[in-house]
């Protein structure tokens, strides 16, 4: 798997990717991570995960063939000091 870490509401990736797991850790707010399939966030929105304060959340789609993306991978991350870690198979 390759692991993409951002911080920021920004395009992670262009092109196919197939994501296999999403961790969210959340920051000194509550977190909320969306990846839609684009690369400017107006795609259609294929994961979110939520996490409390200094809380986190874990999505592993391993057992399935994973969520794919075929325009690309936006994130949008809100609340103050929130991390996402992206595993693409």
């Amino acid at each position: 798997m390759i692991s993409i870490k951002s911080t920021l509401t920004e395009s992670i990736l262009e092109g196919t990717s197939i994501v296999g797991m999403v961790i969210l850790i959340g920051g000194s707010a509550d977190s909320s991570v969306i990846l839609d399939d684009s690369t400017d966030g107006t795609g259609t929105e294929k994961i979110e995960l939520k996490a409390l304060t200094n809380d986190s959340k874990i999505a592993f789609f391993g057992n399935t063939t994973g969520i794919s993306f075929s325009t690309g991978i936006y994130s949008t991350i809100s609340g103050t000091g929130a991390k996402v870690f992206i595993y693409l198979k």
